[in-house]
């Protein structure tokens, strides 16, 4: 599991723009004063670093990922790196961690990883689950073959992305998260991608990135599959539904 560096940089600020503002308020007011050993999972270029440092003077970071490219530009935040394999060593990686941070991560995880991951986060420690896909979209205007490829997006998603075994949760995984972190204090926040015109690289690139996964599916006639794309790509503003969720120690 890895992605472009480019598409990373794409939708860099849509998710600075999303991020909900009471996990980071309540997040940040736990963490005043604590000296935290903080683990980002599944890093990228080291975005939520750059979210979430200011907010947590003097932490020290690990950010960890597998691909290595991602990794040298991740390490351009001054961070120490580590390189790791999450899908088997999971466990491993936030053994030691007071703070367990990932963005965009959970949705691409199987329902056996995540139990995996929450069990062996230590008692003490905090975990904040940014930017988690929910299946909610609104695109306007709305194409008529929207809820069926909708459908179809949410089916592909929940093919297996090498995040533990079986198929990944896509917008089921924040629910699944906090059942599995039910024995901690949680806060869970929508934090939507609300596009405009403004953003019409990222609008279009989603366009094209869906339309590749349904068309997988085999759920829309080419014909309509290209209609609806096309649809989207043009489309005057775009709503797509994300979850933050914080948990800390009870």
């Amino acid at each position: 599991m890895s992605f472009d560096p480019d598409w990373l940089a794409l939708r860099a600020p849509a998710d600075a723009a999303a991020r909900a503002p009471e996990p980071l308020a309540r997040l940040e007011e736990w963490a005043a004063g604590r000296p935290l050993r903080v683990v980002d999972l599944g890093c990228g270029t080291g975005a939520t670093h750059r979210a979430l440092a200011g907010r947590l003077p003097g932490a020290r970071w690990t950010l960890v990922d597998s691909d290595p490219d991602l990794l040298a530009l991740a390490a351009e935040t001054g961070a120490e790196i580590r390189r790791l394999d999450l899908a088997r060593d999971a466990e491993d990686a936030v053994a030691e961690a007071d703070l367990v941070t990932a963005s965009a991560l959970f949705d691409l995880a199987s329902g056996d990883w995540i139990a995996r991951l929450a069990a062996a986060l230590p008692p003490h420690a905090a975990l904040y689950a940014a930017l988690t896909y929910d299946g909610r979209e609104t695109w306007r205007p709305a194409h008529p073959a929207e809820p069926a490829a909708l459908a179809a997006f949410h089916a592909h998603q929940r093919g297996p992305k090498g995040l533990g075994d079986g198929p990944a949760l896509g917008p089921e995984a924040t629910a699944a998260l906090a059942a599995a972190l039910a024995d901690r204090r949680l806060l869970v926040a929508p934090s939507p991608w609300r596009l405009t015109a403004a953003d019409r690289p990222l609008i279009e690139a989603l366009a094209e990135g869906c339309a590749e996964a349904v068309s997988e599916t085999g759920a829309l006639d080419p014909e309509t599959l290209a209609d609806w794309r096309d649809a989207r790509r043009a489309a005057a503003t775009a709503e797509i539904g994300h979850l933050d969720l914080l948990a800390l120690p009870a």
